[in-house]
């Protein structure tokens, strides 16, 4: 099996989106040496299809919100139809150019799948309303032959992912109560080999102030938290759009998994320490805050906002291992300290 493309990511916020988080758990010390066990987590039920990509990925999301303190999303058919729609879209355009596109924006007007050119737009085309974020993923494969993964652990994989981003994993924690998931494969025979294009994305919303999520004041929500595992163990920053690390342009270049943390909107949350370690060794880390984030949105202003922060390993965590995070600052000028284990994948 040949992979000629990997997978590529895509953010944009809607207009106004402001983002605020839930409440996080407590901290725990675990012996380094040991990997976590997995914490029960009740999540709301779906009507995805058993073994759908749609299904894997609302698992995955609904587990690392509820346990972080995010809080639970709903399902909405709305959507569900503006992502999945977007998705075909995506895989239709890419199959008739011959060149896989992943964007944001729809600009072929004559596609059958063309509902509208920003996500705000195609989430109003199908009911909803404009007050959304959308994140995305997109593989790219050519084979002769070869084992690809059921499609619900497909959606398992690109929502992690996605969490495992800057920019992508502050869409994915948006404070909107309603989300929908859309994903799309197409296969084509080309020459001796086959070719397939495969979409997956979320859109998460909310129409009113009933259905945003908040936290309440001086509180703190993170991601990774207490309890996480199988947590990446690598995130190559040239493979999100925008770069988080613009000096990163190689996929040979890589940092560790960025941790979240979040409050809500109109407060002011500042790091002023942290640490994460594994077996006494500390892993050196940078915090990517408002300040010095170096990407602009449409309206120049930072995609990070001014009650959100990362914490970045500047190394690749070791698999199957536990690490002890350290985090120390203020909200509002109230300090806070939080410190909780996690474990990452193989």
């Amino acid at each position: 099996m040949y992979k000629l493309n990997s997978f590529a990511l895509a953010l944009l916020f809607s207009l106004g989106l402001v983002a605020c988080g839930g409440g996080g758990g407590g901290g725990t010390t675990t012996p380094s040496g040991s990997v976590l066990p997995e914490v029960p987590v009740s999540i709301p039920a779906s009507t995805y299809l058993a073994g759908s990509a749609e299904l894997g990925g609302w698992n995955v999301l609904q587990r690392a919100r509820v346990l972080c303190g995010f809080g639970a999303l709903t399902q909405n058919t709305q959507l569900d139809a503006a992502a999945l729609s977007h998705a075909r879209y995506l895989n239709s355009i890419s199959l008739a150019s011959g060149t896989s596109i992943l964007s944001h924006y729809e600009t072929v007007t004559t596609d059958p799948y063309y509902t509208g050119y920003y996500p705000w737009d195609r989430t109003t085309y199908w009911g909803y309303g404009n007050q959304v974020a959308e994140i995305i993923e997109a593989t790219s494969w050519t084979y002769s032959s070869g084992y690809t993964s059921p499609l619900q652990q497909r959606g398992a994989d690109s929502m992690l992912t996605l969490l495992n981003t800057v920019y992508h994993l502050i869409g994915g924690m948006y404070d909107g109560a309603d989300v929908g998931f859309g994903a799309d494969l197409q296969t084509v025979a080309r020459g001796v080999y086959w070719h397939e294009e495969y979409r997956f994305g979320s859109l998460n919303g909310y129409q009113n102030s009933a259905r945003r999520i908040k936290l309440g004041a001086g509180n703190l929500a993170t991601y990774p938290c207490q309890g996480s595992t199988g947590i990446p163990t690598v995130f190559v920053p040239a493979n999100e759009s925008p770069n988080p690390f613009p000096a990163m342009t190689s996929t040979s270049q890589t940092v560790g998994p960025p941790i979240y943390l979040k409050v809500d909107a109109g407060q002011v949350l500042n790091v002023t320490s942290s640490s994460i370690t594994q077996g006494g060794v500390r892993v050196p880390t940078t915090v990517l805050t408002n300040a010095n984030d170096p990407n602009l949105d449409s309206y120049g202003q930072p995609y990070i906002r001014t009650n959100e922060a990362f914490v970045v390993p500047t190394s690749a965590l070791n698999p199957s291992s536990t690490y002890q995070v350290s985090l120390s600052g203020t909200i509002n000028g109230a300090p806070f300290t939080r410190s909780f284990a996690m474990s990452t994948g193989q």
